[in-house]
């Protein structure tokens, strides 16, 4: 069990990770704050279930991905973090930018979409994300690139 003197240097330690983390998930300020302090209180009352297999960086971003995941599934409204992808198609002509789409990744499964969102918005290494997944580095690039293809393909 974790005392409160050191879930209180977590909380210090890992509060704007663990922002970042929600943040691009739920891609609104306000409901990232309002996310990350509900993450810090659930995870206090469960404390107690913190085994330290993994790191407390790792069970405090697995709480806060799911929790954000929840807000975002029961707010209809939350908008996703808009990214731009440039393509040069010919250096006299303009850059075309794509507005990235919250749909696109209903055409993933569950864990695909995690990959994803854990790569490419938190920006995290394979090794990282199999971690926080739960699952093997392989595993975590397979699905990472089968995810790419697909959203290749939704996006053509």
């Amino acid at each position: 069990m974790v005392n409160k003197r050191d879930f209180e240097k977590w909380v210090k330690e890992y509060h704007d990770r663990i922002y970042a983390t929600i943040f691009h998930i739920v891609g609104n300020e306000d409901d990232a704050l309002d996310c990350t302090q509900d993450v810090f209180l659930k995870a206090y009352k469960k404390r107690s279930s913190f085994r330290g297999d993994s790191a407390p960086y790792t069970w405090l971003r697995s709480i806060a991905t799911n929790y954000a995941l929840n807000f975002v599934t029961r707010s209809k409204t939350a908008a996703w973090k808009e990214y731009h992808e440039y393509e040069h198609a010919d250096e006299q002509e303009e850059k075309e930018v794509r507005v990235f789409q919250k749909s696109w990744l209903d055409h993933l499964s569950k864990m695909e979409r995690r990959v994803v969102e854990t790569r490419v918005f938190e920006k995290l290494s394979f090794r990282e994300v199999a971690e926080v997944l739960n699952t093997s580095e392989n595993s975590a690039k397979v699905l990472y690139h089968k995810a790419i293809k697909k959203l290749q393909q939704v996006v053509k």
